[in-house]
């Protein structure tokens, strides 16, 4: 179980790494905005505008700067967080386990701490940090 639980926080760190590396390389990529208008602009049907104005919705167009900032603050807190004492007394906790319902009890608790202590220490990140805790709540089986 241990190794479940493991996989499952290796899982939720390497999404957060790979949406940082998106966060990075759309922001590249709308550097070239000119084929995206062109496209929508050609007599291409409804639904396919919609889904490119869905896209430009999700897609966030803040400078290379505005989004490495928060992807730095981010992981700092998280590293922070790390190093809190009663978080790292929690992850023991669930490394400790025996049994999958303990160690589910222990990783939802160990979680919760830390995505408290991270919003304690970066609390204008409060809404990722919210989507993020979310996500990770969601891969532990009740």
């Amino acid at each position: 179980m241990r190794r479940n639980l493991s996989s499952a926080f290796t899982f939720l760190l390497l999404a957060t790494l790979t949406h940082a590396a998106e966060t990075s390389s759309s922001s590249s990529s709308q550097a070239k905005p000119a084929p995206r208008p062109a496209e929508s602009s050609s007599g291409s049907s409804s639904s396919k505008e919609g889904s490119k104005t869905r896209k430009a919705t999700k897609e966030k167009p803040p400078s290379d700067k505005a989004s490495q900032s928060e992807d730095e603050r981010f992981t700092g807190a998280r590293k922070a967080a790390y190093e809190d004492t009663r978080v790292a007394d929690l992850r023991a906790k669930v490394d400790a386990s025996k049994n999958d319902e303990s160690a589910n009890k222990a990783m939802r608790s160990y979680l919760k701490a830390l995505y408290g202590k991270m919003r304690s220490i970066e609390p204008s990140l409060e809404e990722r940090i919210n989507m993020t805790e979310a996500a990770a709540l969601r891969a532990i089986p009740q």
